[in-house]
């Protein structure tokens, strides 16, 4: 007994370091942003008390609300977009044999590369000095000869966000996969005996029986694109004109280059309000969802 809480206080004393660390670094800094919410703190002065005068101008702060109008479509793309590949390869890949950990590796490989590098290729990718506009160039297509598309403020979030799912799609994968590889086989052969054709298969069969990792998905979705920065402030730094701003970028630059530290410590609060609810309401869905299986 005495050996067992001798033990206990040795993981005690190896872990409190970085537990002091972890609070000093995280928690306190969390917890004060509570209060500079509330202040007209510029980084470096003596904060003044406003009140809720920094979330009314939220509400009229056209910059914000279009970062949040980004951050919509970013999110529904990443929601959309690597599943869809994900599930559809995991189904031709769990059919593969013996190919199939060479397959799922090699898809897994972008996953593996970090975030800054992705994005400083995708750069040069999409440059039209250095990337795939001079091979439309070279190859005379003329209509694609000045293909740029993150100095077009209709076309910029689409070229980021698809880096991101790019990045991402691989680990997709590998989730769906095993999900799949979950799946009762006997159910398969109950549906070839009643008679139904892939797509009934699909829907009926495969589809329920991941669903629990289909919606831990999506919570992990909403958490990861609402704290996107990496790609968006490598390649264009919310340019060009506001087209590619995240709420991330928007309350970086609002924090630190701005210096209105308490306008974007009331940004962060809102932005991790909202992220908070909507996954309370996607975990709620998930235990639901859990209840039926």
């Amino acid at each position: 007994m005495r050996k067992l809480q001798k033990n206990r206080l040795r993981g005690t004393f190896f872990v409190l370091p970085a537990f002091l660390l972890h609070f000093c670094v995280i928690v306190i800094p969390a917890c004060s942003m509570f209060y500079y919410a509330m202040t007209d703190w510029n980084g470096l002065s003596q904060p003044n008390f406003v009140g809720f005068d920094n979330f009314a101008r939220m509400i009229k702060d056209t910059d914000f609300l279009f970062a949040i109008r980004n951050n919509l479509i970013w999110t529904l793309l990443f929601m959309t977009v690597p599943l869809v590949l994900g599930l559809g390869m995991g189904l031709i890949f769990v059919r593969a044999g013996k190919i199939q950990m060479p397959l799922r590796a090699l898809c897994f490989l972008p996953y593996v590369i970090s975030a800054a590098i992705s994005g400083k290729i995708f750069t040069v990718f999409y440059s039209p000095y250095s990337g795939i506009a001079t091979i439309f160039q070279q190859l005379g297509i003329e209509s694609l000869s000045d293909f740029a598309p993150l100095g077009d403020q209709n076309q910029a979030l689409y070229a980021a966000a698809f880096v991101d799912n790019w990045h991402w799609w691989g680990f997709v994968l590998v989730l769906m996969m095993s999900a799949l590889h979950q799946v009762d086989s006997s159910l398969y052969e109950a549906a070839k005996i009643e008679g139904a054709n892939p797509f009934q298969t699909l829907v009926h069969v495969t589809l329920p029986q991941i669903k629990p990792t289909i919606t831990s998905y999506f919570v992990f979705v909403v958490i990861a694109t609402f704290t996107t920065f990496d790609y968006v402030w490598i390649m264009t730094q919310g340019g060009p004109a506001g087209a590619t701003e995240l709420l991330s970028t928007r309350i970086y630059k609002t924090s630190f280059l701005n210096n209105e530290a308490g306008y974007g410590s009331a940004m962060s609060l809102s932005v991790c309000l909202f992220a908070l609810l909507v996954y309370a309401v996607l975990k709620k869905i998930q235990r639901k969802v859990g209840e039926k299986e």
